[in-house]
């Protein structure tokens, strides 16, 4: 755990999260306003804060709690958020995405719990109990999304297109998501369904190595892009494509702050 890390990370969350909110607001009244999704109930005293539209918020405030967010998400590109601002962004987003449910997905089901964990995440020289937590946090956000991608290929396993090599040919013969010449090239298709469950399963241990490391992520972003230009579910890409950052080491962050420089001069 390193601060250079810890503070690129972040600034991608508080990035996707801006993104995010600002991408949405067109739909913000079928979201969040007058959402289309029933109300959930409450699951124990944590719903009070994880579903706080639903308990101690009035639904009218929706927008406002969004545009707070936004003002959150805006402060933390330029500086490290205080805890309490941490906190009130885990409480504000999750409540967001439990109001409108029937439009989420695992990108901000991802971001739930990453912002929970960075309410502790903290790059400084701190000790103590609070350094303590700051690793606990660190290590739970890398864990986290490596454990989704594991996850997510065990439950494919649990049916047949995956293993029979049709799932992304199947998919790109839907005129809502494509691409369509892809579902006339079976041969393809069908190493790209395996290429892509063979890549879930294996990233989780890549991870860990630095010669695997960068090539596994290079390539599960475009993966990650390929599903938000063609399944429409950018905020799913970019949530992941944003975490990836938790998993470079102090050198990796500065290259990737020389090479950004360089760019710009």
């Amino acid at each position: 755990m390193n601060a250079a890390t810890i503070r690129l990370f972040q600034r991608a969350v508080h990035f996707w999260l801006l993104g995010y909110l600002i991408t949405a607001l067109p739909a913000s009244e079928w979201l969040w306003d007058v959402p289309v999704s029933p109300p959930l109930p409450v699951p124990g005293p944590l719903g009070y804060l994880m579903n706080a539209f639903g308990t101690w918020l009035p639904g009218g405030l929706a927008l406002p709690v969004v545009g707070a967010l936004m003002l959150f998400a805006a402060s933390g590109l330029f500086r490290p958020q205080p805890m309490w601002m941490t906190f009130l962004s885990w409480v504000f987003f999750t409540s967001l995405v439990q109001r409108a449910w029937l439009a989420s997905c695992g990108g901000l089901l991802l971001m739930n719990n990453v912002l929970f964990w960075m309410i502790f995440l903290r790059g400084g020289s701190s000790t103590g109990p609070r350094s303590l937590l700051a690793e606990l946090a660190f290590w739970a956000i890398r864990l986290q999304l490596i454990f989704t991608y594991s996850i997510t290929g065990l439950h494919k396993l649990t049916g047949t297109s995956w293993l029979d090599g049709t799932a992304v040919g199947i998919v790109s013969s839907d005129p809502l998501f494509g691409p369509l010449w892809l579902a006339q090239l079976p041969v393809l298709s069908t190493v790209i369904t395996w290429a892509l469950l063979v890549f879930q399963f294996t990233l989780p241990i890549a991870v860990w190595f630095r010669g695997t490391k960068l090539p596994f992520m290079v390539f599960g972003a475009l993966f990650h892009l390929g599903t938000a230009l063609w399944m429409g579910i950018p905020e799913m890409a970019f949530a992941f494509i944003a975490c990836y950052t938790i998993w470079l080491d102090e050198g990796e962050v500065d290259a990737l702050r020389l090479r950004t420089l360089s760019r710009s001069v």
